[in-house]
């Protein structure tokens, strides 16, 4: 199985994220998940990878060239494609998995969820989709969600865009039974 994992790249991002980063990469490793991420060397991304790596998992990192030229791309990945825009990578982001999980991050990583529960949405495609709330990091976007439901704004529940774990272990224990 070949998951994707949206997550910070900021290497501001705090401890207790890249933790929760690592965990999921550690356990992608022991379960023989493939990890499909966007190839970044810090935050989230960085600590998941590291810790995948270091438990003798396989990470594909999908990385932007411009990103890649600055160095930004994890040195260590396995197999490191490289898109040329933002549309391309997050196109590769989605081709090569099974699933995807959302961590805590920025703009980036909410616009890459964001784009894979539409495609939810409108049926393009069914891959799981599940949203890991550390912290109550998302409450924000899950009370949106329920609104939009409410007053009408989405086709179907919130539901049946994404599936909320409070950890990554709930998170892939979820994937066994979607």
């Amino acid at each position: 199985m070949n998951i994707t994992v949206f997550a910070s790249s900021s290497p501001r991002t705090p401890q207790m994220y890249l933790d929760v980063a690592a965990t999921l990469g550690r356990l992608c490793a022991e379960e023989h998940i493939t990890l499909v991420n966007g190839g970044g060397n810090s935050g989230c991304m960085g600590a998941m990878t590291d810790a995948c790596l270091a438990a003798g998992g396989h990470v594909h990192g999908i990385i932007l060239r411009k990103f890649q030229e600055e160095n930004l791309g994890h040195d260590q990945v396995g197999q490191m494609d490289i898109a040329e825009n933002m549309r391309d990578r997050k196109r590769l982001l989605m081709d090569h998995c099974d699933a995807c999980i959302t961590l805590a991050g920025g703009p980036g990583t909410w616009e890459e969820f964001w784009e894979f529960a539409v495609e939810r949405q409108i049926d393009t495609h069914i891959k799981p989709l599940i949203l890991i709330n550390t912290n109550g990091f998302y409450d924000g976007f899950i009370q949106q969600t329920q609104r939009a439901h409410r007053e009408g704004f989405l086709y179907s529940a919130p539901e049946k865009l994404f599936h909320i774990a409070t950890d990554p272990e709930e998170a892939l224990n979820m994937l066994c039974k979607i």
